[in-house]
């Protein structure tokens, strides 16, 4: 079963399904990897469990797969890595700023992803 794009035409089954492929790696390593079930994965390949914003982020590090939408990175992109702790503290800024938003007004998973980079990349900027 092909899960549906989401809201912004993203497939994020098809990526992760493709990203876990392409790495070479079994259910049981993505699982440890991602301190998942390798149920859970499956059920994530297969599109009948949703992927967190914050697991796509680990995948795409660890699996060196660029997010859908991104262009593929270069390979000095890839060896510097994420920063993790400017990555937390863009995750819980644009995560204490959506959960003073009304419920209706709340970001979904995706927007948060890319808030999250968005803050992120900043971050680096003003770092350097």
């Amino acid at each position: 079963m092909e899960s549906p794009a989401g809201e912004n035409g993203i497939d994020v089954t098809t990526w992760a399904d493709n990203a876990i492929e392409a790495s070479g790696m079994k259910n049981t390593e993505v699982a440890s990897l991602l301190c998942l079930t390798p149920a859970s994965v499956s059920r994530i390949r297969k599109g009948k469990q949703a992927l967190s914003a914050e697991h796509m982020l680990l995948l795409s590090r660890e699996l060196k797969a660029p997010l859908p939408g991104e262009a593929p990175q270069e390979p000095e992109q890839v060896s510097r890595g994420l920063d993790m702790d400017l990555y937390l503290k863009a995750l819980e800024s644009v995560v204490e700023q959506n959960n003073r938003k009304p419920e209706p007004r709340r970001m979904n998973q995706f927007e948060i992803l890319e808030s999250v980079f968005f803050v992120y990349e900043a971050l680096v900027k003003l770092k350097k």
